[in-house]
């Protein structure tokens, strides 16, 4: 091979190195978006088997520091409704075979709502209709800077927690 043919070589590589490597480290964020939004998802339906299995109430409740957020698992008395709002809760997030708290590592969380309830019947606290309890964003990229969204909307009646993705292309919430 020539000192010219290297060149062209390198030449095409490097052009299409500047396409792709964008697209991986969009793909890249937007897993990371996603695992945390699973891992979300995972801890929300853990509480509700919790609730039902303990017979009990469980409190998922939200607490901020600056840009991150942790979500800590709480238990009512056995055998008893307990309100979502007010005290007496045991903390579930320190022994051998309690609950792990939930944090987001590389996305932002909101919520529209701080604390939810599950009860021993499998049923939550309700939630507005039409409105979300977690929503998990991450903005990625450089240019164009695309913000991917994840929410669960939970359901009070039956505690079923619907995951959703926003789809940038339509601008439009759909179902995973």
């Amino acid at each position: 091979m020539s000192l010219v043919e290297i060149l062209v070589v390198l030449a095409v590589l490097g052009v299409a190195s500047a396409f792709v490597t964008p697209n991986i480290l969009d793909w890249n964020c937007r897993q990371e978006a996603r695992n945390d939004f699973e891992r979300l998802n995972g801890f929300m339906q853990t509480l509700r088997l919790e609730a039902v299995n303990r017979n009990s109430t469980m409190l998922a409740r939200v607490y901020r520091s600056g840009n991150n957020a942790i979500i800590r698992a709480y238990q009512g008395p056995q055998g008893n409704k307990k309100s979502c709002s007010g005290g007496g809760w045991n903390y579930r997030g320190q022994g051998v075979n309690d609950i792990m708290d939930y944090r987001s590592e590389k996305s932002s969380l909101s919520f529209v709502k701080r604390d939810i309830c599950f009860e021993a019947d499998g049923t939550a606290t309700p939630t507005s209709i039409n409105n979300y309890a977690y929503l998990i964003s991450r903005q990625c990229g450089i240019k164009p800077v695309r913000n991917f969204q994840y929410k669960n909307q939970i359901f009070g009646a039956t505690g079923f927690i619907e995951k959703m993705k926003y789809n940038l292309t339509s601008s439009k919430w759909e179902e995973l």
